[in-house]
Parts: structure tokens; C-alpha cells; sequence
């Protein structure tokens, strides 16, 4: 089995810390080389591993452990078993955490290098999201992004995007006029006033985008039998938006993004 081992400081109190590692569903989303998470219990994660002369490619269905100050994620693939034990310890101004992944699976011996940048690179995510968890600043730049995201205008949503992290990403039955409960929900656990929200069905038939500031829903796409996009900007442009929300109901695949660095 393969071990790599990795620690960073988080400035951030304990309890922000484990706010983000009791939601393993989010917490995966951002590791590196997930290229998909779906479900929740158990939480399917698809992970591409490079390498020099080939990507290595699993699908692992994980489970989630913790105990008093430890956070375990164990997935078991079909082609491998990868493990991810996080521990932490509380100072005065910051916490202490430690991540250990093992590894266990084809072509172990080879992949020394991307399991080390995994290991990294899941520390830096909790790091960034923990020491982001309840900020309420944005730049200048950030929030021009935000007031400019027109759905019809694909690179104002590229600008908005860039300066953006995924938070979540999973799927969920939307009923009927229900829409507005589930963005609710995901804002709460973003810690964000800032969301934004694409879904798609299964079959690729309908999906929609939303934009939303706190109650304020900034910008909406809805794509069924034909696309419309509305850029709220008056009172009658957002009775339109609710309009066209409310009807959106079924299974959708979710993706939630916040402005990076926070709120």
C-alpha cells in the first residue's frame, strides 16, 4: 500500500475546519483530479490519476468516518482502495491538520508523484475553503464580475467563473416550485450570499442557470424546447425570473460555485 503524508496550519477556528469535512460530498468535489461526484450515501467519486505515458481512471464509492478529531474517507474502486485519514489539533490562532492517503491498487508503484500531489493538494483545498468560510469581502474586480454575468453574454459567465471555486456537486429531485428551498440550503452550506447554481437532467434534455445575491436572483437561463435567459434588472425582469424557477422540477445533476475567497 502507498502512503503520503502532508500537513498545513489553517487559520481558522476547529469548528470552520470540521464545518467542511462533515460534508464529504462537497469536501471531494474539491479535491484535485476529481473529474465527477455524485450521490451522497455512499458518495461516488470518479478520479483520474496522470501519469507520464497513461491517466489512470477509477470510480470509488466512499464512506464516511469520524470520530473525535478524525475525518476518514474510505473509497473502495474497482480497480483500487484510496483512503484519506484527516486529523486535527487546535492552537491558539489556528489548527493543525494532518492528511494521510493510502493507496492500494494497480500500478501503485508508479504513481508515487500525481498520489503526492493529491495528498497537497487535498490540504490546500481545506486550507482555501476553511480560512474562506464565513469572509464577507470581495474585490473590486470580483464583485464587477458578479453584477455583469448575463447568461446570454457566455463570457461574462467565463469572468465570473475564473475568479469562482466549485463548492458542491451532486444530485438532487427538485419538486415543484421547490427550486428556491434547494438554493437556499446550498447557500447555507457554502457560507456564501453569492451562489451560482447550474443544473441538467440526466438525459440532457433540460438544465438551467442561476445567479442569486443574498434573496436577489441576479441572472436566470432555462433551457427546455428552447433557451431563455433573462438579466434581472428592474422589477418586471425579476417577477419573469421567479416565474420561470418556480417551474423547474425533476432529477437534476447540481453544481454550486461562490466567489473564491468568500463572502
Amino acid at each position: 500500500m502507498k502512503r503520503k503524508q502532508t500537513s498545513v496550519d489553517v487559520h481558522a477556528p476547529k469548528s470552520a475546519v470540521e464545518s467542511i469535512l462533515k460534508d464529504p460530498a462537497q469536501f471531494i468535489t474539491n479535491w484535485p483530479y476529481v473529474v465527477r461526484v455524485k450521490g451522497k450515501k455512499p458518495i461516488i467519486a470518479e478520479i483520474m490519476l496522470p501519469r507520464f505515458v497513461f491517466k489512470f481512471k477509477d470510480t470509488y464509492s466512499f464512506e464516511f468516518h469520524e470520530d473525535y478529531n478524525s475525518f476518514i474517507y474510505d473509497g473502495t474502486g474497482r480497480k483500487s482502495v484510496l483512503i484519506v485519514s484527516i486529523t486535527l489539533r487546535e492552537w491558539q490562532k489556528a489548527t493543525a491538520v494532518n492528511v494521510e492517503l493510502s493507496y492500494s491498487g494497480r500500478r501503485e508503484f508508479l504513481l508515487g508523484k500525481p498520489l503526492e500531489i493529491l495528498t497537497n493538494g487535498i490540504a490546500k483545498s481545506l486550507k482555501e475553503l476553511a480560512e474562506s468560510f464565513g469572509v464577507h469581502h470581495l474585490s473590486e474586480k470580483t464583485e464587477e464580475a458578479i453584477v455583469e454575468v448575463d447568461f446570454s453574454d457566455p463570457m461574462s459567465v467565463a469572468n465570473f467563473l475564473a475568479k469562482a471555486k466549485m463548492v458542491h456537486s451532486g444530485l438532487h429531485v427538485i419538486g415543484e416550485g421547490k427550486l428556491f428551498d434547494v438554493l437556499h440550503e446550498l447557500m447555507e452550506k457554502a457560507g456564501s450570499e453569492v451562489l451560482y447554481v447550474s443544473g441538467i437532467t440526466s438525459d440532457g434534455a433540460k438544465g438551467f442557470k442561476v445567479l442569486v445575491r443574498g434573496s436577489q436572483i441576479l441572472a436566470v437561463e432555462i433551457r427546455d424546447e428552447g433557451i431563455q435567459t433573462i438579466k434581472v434588472i428592474d422589477e418586471m425582469s425579476a417577477r419573469e425570473a421567479i416565474e420561470l424557477l418556480s417551474k423547474v422540477s425533476g432529477a437534476y445533476m447540481l453544481n454550486a460555485w461562490v466567489p473564491a475567497g468568500g463572502v
